[in-house]
């Protein structure tokens, strides 16, 4: 792509207020354009622990290599997981590597890992209420996982949660017929279910694998599988093996590919502050492959691979095709309606809020549709209904309190701004002395990014923010701005932190407020 020499020249209009030393924002956007599609996310503790798994039965450096990343990244209070702390991450992660180190391990040093890792599990067993909501499928998870350290000896507690009806419910998702699990958002989880199948040989005999080699865009569940089966496919071997030369460092991710999410939020949190335009050749181009992955009936999925459409990817996907001329049709939406709200999945245990959010926005752009005012009236209700306790809002699909505050503030209608002031002055309130915004362990340039967007957005709309917050955190997110390690808020099986789109959300939040001090 031919390189720009200035923000304006490409018709971003950049001031010179948000220049680096080298690029000015609009060059940077260009640049993550040109990379979106190749799944980003950082090496988890919890996939890469399944996989280390294998080099006891696979003869294969890449499962060597896995296990020395389980070993060298164990925290330094005795549990394995990303950064920030949150329980559902720890105990899931902190169990797939205890249960690595005690199988396709054996040292002294690993012996000694694994008697941190139980301490812990004890010293912190009850913590899971601190956290604001489970992980992907971790009712069933947890169980699986605690049944088979206990079976390999590990010193571990018996149980740590008793939500059997959720359980019950996830494993009533697959019905009786194993052929149709594979078209079910439990596949992604798939190595929680072998202790609940009553013929074990059913892995082996069900077709499971996708495409691209793998188990549900799972790394986790693909080596399940093959840990299962005991066979030697090389289709998934070279998945994971792929998954784990594209991270660099000898760890695997938590789901690849994930190119249909990394693509639509990235560009979705680009346009709110219009820093791309559709007509952009490269932006065209990231269109049209969401459109020929796009279903009239259902939407999308989060990667063309996994055959599980979601409303989150959906809402999304098609607020970003109606914005670049193309014709989706609000009627997709019926099939997520649930009676109070929009599922995010079918079967899924509880709401998400941010799903339902960005329905409402998608929505707003079909307002002729026949059921437009039914629709935004449910999500109204339930939104109001979430707002009467007036806590923090807290998304399934993040840990962050200031990521859902921010995607609400930019997103709701009119019609609801009057669930917005208090949260607006809860950000103004908690902005940190350094100019910043972090609900964990200080400041963060992504949750500074957001809150940014969100008062920017606040000021233009609704009613004048004092400059000082908005000048502080944009100093803020500048100085932090090229960082590639972050946080990893974002929620799956464990907590991940996806690159490109923490990137898109620091420009967007930069190139926003390079127009607001353009006046």
């Amino acid at each position: 792509m031919e390189r720009v020499r200035t923000c304006r020249q490409k018709g971003y209009g950049m001031s010179e207020a948000i220049q680096t030393k080298t690029t000015c924002v609009g060059e940077r956007v260009e640049q993550l354009l040109d990379v979106l599609g190749e799944t980003r996310l950082d090496s988890a503790p919890y996939d890469t622990a399944w996989v280390a798994r294998l080099g006891a039965d696979f003869d294969d450096p890449a499962f060597t290599h896995a296990l020395e990343w389980v070993r060298k990244h164990q925290q330094p209070d005795g549990s394995w997981g990303a950064e920030p702390l949150y329980y559902h991450d720890r105990f899931v992660s902190t169990l797939a590597s205890l249960i690595a180190l005690q199988t396709a391990g054996g040292t002294a040093e690993d012996k000694r890992k694994i008697e941190h890792g139980e301490r812990f599990l004890w010293e912190n067993l009850g913590r899971l209420n601190v956290d604001s909501g489970d992980t992907i499928a971790f009712p069933i998870l947890i169980v699986s996982l605690l049944r088979e350290a206990l079976r390999h000896g590990l010193d571990v507690p018996a149980s740590v949660t008793h939500n059997v009806a959720i359980i019950e419910k996830k494993l009533n998702m697959l019905g009786g017929d194993p052929k149709r699990w594979r078209y079910t958002s439990m596949s992604f989880s798939l190595e929680a279910v072998p202790p609940y199948l009553p013929d074990q040989s059913v892995f082996a005999s069900t077709d499971f694998i996708l495409e691209n080699g793998s188990i549900g865009t799972s790394p986790a569940a693909t080596a399940a599988y093959l840990l299962q089966t005991k066979q030697h496919n090389t289709a998934m071997i070279d998945y994971l093996k792929a998954a784990q030369e594209k991270q660099g460092d000898g760890g695997i991710p938590d789901i690849t590919p994930a190119e249909i999410f990394e693509v639509a939020w990235s560009l979705h949190i680009l346009t709110l502050s219009g820093a791309i335009k559709p007509d952009h050749p490269v932006v065209k181009r990231h269109l049209d492959v969401l459109w020929k992955h796009w279903s009239p009936s259902n939407g999308t999925s989060c990667s063309q691979y996994f055959p599980v459409p979601d409303l989150d990817d959906t809402a999304t996907v098609f607020g970003l095709l109606r914005w670049g001329g193309y014709p989706v049709h609000a009627d997709v939406f019926k099939y997520y309606e649930d009676e109070q709200h929009f599922k995010c999945y079918p079967g899924e245990a509880d709401v998400s809020l941010s799903v339902n959010i960005r329905t409402l926005a998608a929505l707003q752009t079909e307002r002729a549709h026949p059921q437009f005012s039914s629709w935004s009236g449910k999500i109204g209700a339930m939104l109001r209904y979430h707002d009467l306790n007036n806590h923090l809002w807290f998304d399934k699909w993040h840990i962050s309190p200031y990521y859902l505050t921010s995607v609400a503030i930019c997103s709701l209608p009119n019609n609801l701004n009057d669930l917005l002031p208090k949260r607006v002055r809860w950000i103004i309130k908690t902005q940190q002395p350094d100019g910043g915004w972090g609900y964990f362990n200080g400041s963060t340039p992504e949750e500074t990014a957001l809150c940014l967007l969100a008062l920017l957005h606040w000021n233009k709309h609704v009613e004048h923010v004092d400059p000082d917050v908005l000048d502080s955190a944009a100093r803020y997110v500048e100085r932090y701005s090229r960082n590639t390690i972050h946080p990893a808020f974002y929620v799956g099986k464990c907590l991940y932190m996806p690159l490109h789109v923490v990137r898109a959300t620091i420009l967007s939040a930069l190139h926003s407020y390079a127009l607001y001090k353009e006046g």
